[in-house]
């Protein structure tokens, strides 16, 4: 297979001890599915990997420049998480990641790609959200043992020589790959002095070529193109070789001030084109001519449509096109108009054809989830666009819930007045909140579950506790489970151990009774006791996902209870497996959670 050159060069990594053990650990995953192989331990070298956006997603992407007789689908099929688990999912990341390659089968030499490794929560590696980051890779100490760990045993037979030999497995004499396969072989052989006097019989090692696929073939190389002896500790933090070798990350460009119907174009995720000529085909043979500088023209899955400030195309009302052009619109729009009002005309045009339509919704982990918008607009392979007017950054979604609905096909656009968009930013500062209040409990069993629960919530639980009653005029005494709440509340919880007219018998005696079946489930014992304790609680609470009013937001229902106590603390039981996009929402309405 033929090597792919790198497009960014090892780099220094975070001086802070704390990120490079963090690194290290991460590396040790990343190399795990990334068709990356493992070194022996030694120095470190550092490599940068780009951080691409792709529908909510963070996505660590390798850079590669294609080379001739590159076979680019043989290649990703060994890199990454991606490609192993869902290869159809890897190439339309791949795809969108990389719009310049039109055909996946036809990539040229020169060309530079991003190689979608994984998926990554946002804020995983340290300077994520530059768009690079820098991963240590822990490599070689000595040259010559990675050469002998990747070399194999031969013997020389009658009329071999070691010209023939390198250039069977590296290329062809003279060339590149097979003057570095000579100095492999000599590194791999120091006991032949003279590589033309070699004899039948001789054991040597030849070097497998493979290993001019490891991450750290070309750090084994000095600038001259000779091997070195062990590789530099200069490649480590602060060293001049790790300043120089670093690539400068990128600086952001500064962005454009877009029109109203430039930002209103990318709102509705359309393509607009102000320059140029667009021609109508018409009934006489001749085309009709709009120039695009004076109608800017915008192109959507389902429509065109022509922009106009005084009524007319070029002089023309706009029905004398219609016969000819039935798929087109002719808005009118003013220039002072904002990205909302423009935003409106195009979907009013759009609604002529189609219902509005103003909610879609999700079922994710135990959790549905409803996006209301003024505006939604179905996009294509099942993903939809919800727009939204909005009064202040303020009552934007958060970024975490922004990325978790465009992961479930949603992807929210928030209009600013202003004539600006508020949507998801790949390089967004990170939003979560660091600090939740979760606990994941691991019953084993219902009595188990029945002391978690308690003590989560911060209740007494005592087990087996004697409880005397009068039954046909004799006192008698029976066990049971006494549950108890700071503010007094007592009940009985029984798991089948009383039977006939006990519990009847208990419960006139003034204390309360709950009763556990083997069929109920953890959810359902929660119901059962808060009922019975007269405590407050919810079923299936839904929560807004922003600060603003419930028409247009996004609501989210966590299947299970919640429970307030006599202070207003509340707490979320659930059985669900919540997101983290979740767990912030609750977290940011002071709300803990408790999981099983």
């Amino acid at each position: 297979m033929t090597r792919l050159k790198k497009r960014f060069a090892a780099a220094a990594c975070p001086t802070s001890l704390h990120l490079l053990v963090r690194g290290v650990l991460l590396l040790v995953l990343l190399l795990s599915v990334s068709g990356v192989r493992s070194a022996p331990a030694g120095s470190l070298i550092y490599k940068n990997y780009i951080v691409r956006y792709d529908r909510g997603w963070d996505i660590l992407c390798e850079p590669y420049v294609v080379q001739k007789n590159d076979w680019i689908l043989k290649i990703f099929r060994q890199k990454g998480e991606i490609a192993h688990s869902d290869f159809r999912e890897f190439l339309g990341v791949f795809q969108r990641l990389n719009p310049h390659v039109t055909d996946i089968n036809m990539v040229r030499p020169g060309q530079a790609v991003d190689i979608p490794l994984r998926k990554l929560e946002h804020g995983t590696l340290p300077g994520q959200s530059s768009g690079v980051v820098t991963i240590p890779f822990v490599t070689l100490t000595k040259v010559i043992e990675a050469i002998h760990q990747s070399s194999s045993q031969y013997v020389i037979q009658k009329g071999d020589t070691v010209s023939e030999l390198v250039a069977k497995y590296y290329g062809r004499y003279g060339t590149r790959p097979y003057q570095e396969g000579v100095k492999l072989f000599q590194a791999a052989n120091p006991q032949i002095t003279n590589i033309d006097k070699i004899y039948a019989g001789q054991k040597i090692y030849l070097p497998d070529p493979s290993i001019r696929e490891k991450e750290w073939y070309d750090a084994m190389y000095d600038e001259q193109g000779n091997l070195r002896q062990t590789l530099k500790q200069g490649a480590g933090p602060g060293s001049d070789d790790a300043r120089t070798a670093r690539p400068p990350l990128p600086s952001p460009e500064p962005s454009k001030p877009q029109s109203p119907l430039e930002e209103a174009a990318a709102t509705v995720a359309g393509d607009l084109s102000t320059k140029g000529t667009y021609f109508i085909p018409q009934p006489n043979g001749n085309d009709f001519e709009i120039d695009l500088s004076q109608h800017p023209m915008l192109t959507l899955p389902e429509s065109k449509m022509l922009f106009t400030q005084n009524g007319r195309i070029m002089g023309v009302d706009p029905e004398a096109l219609q016969q000819s052009w039935p798929e087109g619109k002719v808005i009118d729009y003013d220039e002072a108009a904002s990205v909302e009002e423009i935003v409106a005309a195009i979907f009013g045009a759009l609604e002529e054809k189609e219902d509005a339509q103003t909610e879609v919704s999700f079922w994710n982990q135990g959790v549905q989830v409803a996006v209301r918008a003024k505006w939604i607009k179905a996009l294509s392979d099942q993903r939809w666009l919800c727009i939204t007017p909005i009064a202040s950054l303020e009552e934007r979604t958060p970024e975490p819930m922004r990325r978790y609905l465009e992961q479930n096909g949603i992807q929210i656009k928030e209009v600013l007045p202003g004539n600006q968009t508020s949507s998801a930013s790949p390089n967004e500062p990170e939003q979560r909140h660091m600090v939740k209040n979760i606990l994941a409990i691991t019953p084993n069993g219902q009595k188990d579950f029945a002391q978690r629960l308690c003590k989560a919530l911060n209740f007494s639980y005592a087990p087996n506790v004697a409880v005397s009653f009068p039954y046909a005029g004799i006192q008698i005494q029976a066990f049971a489970n006494l549950l108890s709440t700071p503010s007094g509340g007592e009940i009985l919880v029984d798991f089948g151990d009383l039977y006939g007219d006990a519990i009847e018998s208990i419960s006139k005696s003034g204390m309360r009774v709950v009763q556990i079946t083997a069929n109920d489930t953890y959810t359902a014992m929660v119901r059962k006791i808060l009922t019975a304790l007269g405590e407050r609680y919810v079923d299936n609470p839904t929560f807004l996902a922003a600060r603003r009013a419930p028409d247009y937001n996004a609501s989210v229902t966590v299947q299970g209870v919640l429970y307030a106590d006599s202070k207003n603390n509340r707490t979320m039981l659930s059985a669900a497996d919540l997101h983290s996009a979740v767990t912030d929402l609750l977290s940011a309405e002071g709300v803990a959670v408790v999981t099983w």
